[in-house]
């Protein structure tokens, strides 16, 4: 278990009803003091972005699907909560995020989330030398087809090493518009499936940062990083 694994596991059982954004993004705070790693998020500007990330953590709930800011919402029964965190260990990036459901939820949010975390193992098994970028997507999305539920259009996974975002991006759908990459012996990629109830098509909050899908309905997001 690597130690962004480690950090999720803790964070996801903490994650539990009535605890909030906010008392998780202290306790991911302790976790990376603990062991010693930088925060990739916290100050980094992604392009097209007027100002740095403010936080640890992305936590997303429910409709939202990724850039959650962390907030003092109350976690409550049934709630779908996304926890992305990214570190820097030595002179490399790490990135991952998992979803939890608060309590037992519901039958369609238990559906989902388990496609999501069978699509990232679908996605990873499809990671290997000579494969391409395509390849991860065909295989996400036929777990998305098998469970019935939706993809969430644009996003996807990427390049990562020494810096948090690199080539090539890797889809969670193949499109036309989207070259396929080969995927070669020693290459670090984020594999990142993002799946919802409804629909997968989505709007920017208010505060510029959170995606989240447009028409109601519910997403989960899990990533890892692996290595080609």
């Amino acid at each position: 278990m690597t130690t962004l694994e480690h950090i999720l596991e803790v964070l996801a059982e903490f994650c539990t009803e009535g605890k909030t954004g906010i008392d998780l993004e202290k306790y991911a705070e302790l976790l990376l003091e603990i062991h010693k790693v930088e925060s990739a998020f916290k100050g980094y500007q992604p392009k097209g972005f007027n100002s740095p990330y403010p936080n640890i953590l992305c936590v997303s709930i429910n409709g939202e699907v990724i850039h959650g800011i962390p907030d003092d919402r109350k976690f409550q029964d049934g709630d779908v909560v996304k926890i992305d965190c990214g570190i820097k260990e030595g002179d490399q990036y790490d990135d991952g995020a998992t979803t939890v459901i608060i309590g037992r939820g519901s039958a369609a949010a238990r559906r989902l989330v388990h496609a999501t975390m069978t699509a990232l193992i679908a996605g990873v098994n499809a990671a290997k030398p000579g494969n391409t970028t395509n390849d991860i997507a065909a295989a996400i999305e036929q777990v998305a087809k098998t469970y019935e539920v939706a993809v969430v259009h644009g996003y996807g996974g990427h390049g990562i090493g020494t810096e948090l975002h690199m080539e090539p991006h890797v889809p969670n759908e193949v499109t036309p518009d989207v070259p396929a990459v080969e995927l070669k012996p020693g290459m670090r990629i984020a594999i990142e499936p993002m799946l919802a109830t409804k629909r997968g098509f989505t709007e920017v909050a208010s505060n510029g940062w959170t995606i989240k899908i447009i028409g109601g309905g519910v997403a989960a997001h899990f990533e890892r990083t692996v290595t080609i």
